[in-house]
């Protein structure tokens, strides 16, 4: 069994999100987790001197990141470690990272060879933990809906035909989303930066300036996976 906290959508580089991201970090590292997994958009600009303000607050901590439509490959790469397609075991549990970036896109896609590589993990009964950085099916909102990642299909494919526990989570949407995607559950975290308005709430502003610092943390190992979202006033 593992324990993974979830980081999402720090944004640093906007003022403000540096302290909001202080606050979840210390947050985070109280739970004493298993992994730090970080869904991408560390960065507001993909500038080096964002991520380098992402490695001192994440200092002393082994973190799994993914990049964001927000973030620069090779510039977090560079300061955070690894960011491309690869798999990560902790635990008795594969956790799969998939990079879903597209460079100067806001919308997401996966590789064949990231597909491939889902596919032959899933075929390993261990638990399976997926992450992304773009949600695979729809959340509800309509600009959000608009950058999603796009040509899911075969990622949902390869998660129809496992039948072993597996959960999937993402980022990029602000707001914690619970949902299902080929059969399998699906979390989207809550960001660290500012949440975002969804259609039929009060106000007009898209983002929500007094929202609270989010994350998840996510058990696998024990029975099917359980999640809890976090917040940190």
């Amino acid at each position: 069994m593992i324990t993974v906290v979830q980081l999402s959508d720090l944004h640093l580089g906007v003022p403000g999100n540096r302290e909001r991201a202080v606050r979840a970090v210390a947050g985070a590292r109280a739970l004493g987790a298993d992994l730090l997994l970080v869904t991408g958009d560390v960065a507001d600009h993909g500038d080096p001197a964002e991520y380098a303000e992402a490695a001192e607050l994440l200092g002393g901590v082994a973190v799994l990141p993914v990049p964001g439509n927000h973030d620069d490959r090779d510039a977090m790469g560079t300061v955070l470690g690894p960011v491309g397609d690869r798999v990560h075991r902790a635990g008795g549990v594969n956790v799969v990272l998939l990079e879903s970036l597209v460079p100067g896109a806001p919308e997401g896609a996966l590789s064949a060879g990231a597909v491939d590589l889902l596919a032959d993990t899933a075929r390993d009964p261990a638990p399976l933990l997926v992450a992304l950085h773009h949600p695979p099916v729809p959340v509800g909102h309509p600009f959000m809906d608009g950058i999603r990642l796009r040509d899911a299909e075969p990622f949902a494919a390869v998660l129809a035909a496992r039948t072993e526990p597996a959960l999937v989570v993402c980022g990029h949407v602000h707001r914690p989303v619970a949902t299902t995607v080929g059969g399998h559950p699906l979390v989207v975290a809550p960001s660290v930066g500012p949440a975002i308005r969804f259609p039929g709430e009060p106000g007009e502003e898209f983002l929500l300036p007094d929202s609270v610092p989010g994350g998840a943390l996510h058990v696998l190992g024990d029975g099917p996976p359980r999640t809890r979202f976090l917040a940190w006033p």
